[in-house]
């Protein structure tokens, strides 16, 4: 019985999530087609919206936990917002807009399972799940700060507005990522410092800075942001489980050596 009960609620959390992330993706689809003049407003309804559905759909809309429910809904918002501001400033046909629009609910999907199961996983730490679900919310976080940085550097701003733009992405990003590590310490990682926020935000702020007066383009730009959040991700997640073996970090070593060279390669100074 109890066997039969455990796959029912299995099941309607599956349709719940799933029936969510369509109900989103409809709302983004008529963003899309919203006129560019009324973007913005319609980009901040879809946010509160986004939200509330997520909320909801993991059960959390009447929690008092409020640390955990924006810990949930800082990676949805993030791809939400960078996908929206990456699409705006194409020119896409309706059929188009309908392909990214089920691309978005399979992403709201994705991003249902893993949240699903990182609150398991704060109950129980031994979740067998957990550390797939980390690599895909990696993925995915990646994927969210190619849309913010692209977004951010098409407007074309000043050197230091670019720098105050990533480090604001940044220190969403790395809140998300230091928060999904933290879930299977023991200890809640509660001995952990807020430095394994700060410091990589700070780094990437400088790093905008740098690409601000490089030429290297807004894609290009882009990528090699994504590549150092990368990089960095993975020596923060070795440092804070206590795993940053010589290995590891000689092979993020390489890694960084190897994105220099390929950065300084691909620039044409000329």
């Amino acid at each position: 019985m109890w066997l039969e009960c455990l796959w029912e609620e299995r099941l309607n959390k599956k349709v719940r999530f799933l029936t969510a992330s369509l109900f989103l993706s409809l709302f983004f689809f008529l963003l899309l087609l919203v006129p560019y003049s009324w973007r913005y407003q319609a980009l901040l309804l879809l946010s509160f919206l986004t939200a509330m559905v997520y909320w909801w759909s993991l059960r959390l809309l009447f929690s008092n936990g409020w640390f955990l429910k924006m810990m949930v809904v800082l990676l949805p918002l993030s791809l939400i917002i960078g996908l929206s501001l990456f699409l705006a400033m194409l020119s896409l046909s309706l059929f188009f807009k309908l392909l990214f629009a089920v691309f978005i609910a399979f992403l709201f999907y994705v991003i249902f399972l893993v949240e699903n199961i990182f609150l398991v996983a704060i109950g129980y730490k031994t979740v067998p799940l957990y550390r797939s679900a980390y690599t895909v919310s990696l993925i995915l976080v990646l994927l969210t700060a190619f849309f913010l940085f692209d977004s951010l550097f098409s407007f074309r701003f000043m050197y230091y507005w670019n720098a105050f733009g990533v480090l604001l992405i940044s220190l969403v990003l790395f809140s998300y990522q230091f928060w999904a590590i933290r879930i299977e310490l023991s200890d809640d990682g509660s001995d952990k410092s807020m430095a394994y926020v700060w410091v990589p935000a700070l780094i990437m702020a400088e790093l905008a800075m740098v690409f601000s007066f490089w030429p290297v383009g807004i894609f290009k730009g882009s990528v090699y942001l994504v590549s150092f959040i990368y990089i960095i991700s993975g020596l923060m997640q070795a440092e804070i489980r206590d795993r940053l073996f010589k290995k590891t970090w000689k092979s993020l070593l390489w890694v960084l050596g190897s994105l220099v060279m390929a950065m300084l390669v691909a620039t044409k100074w000329g």
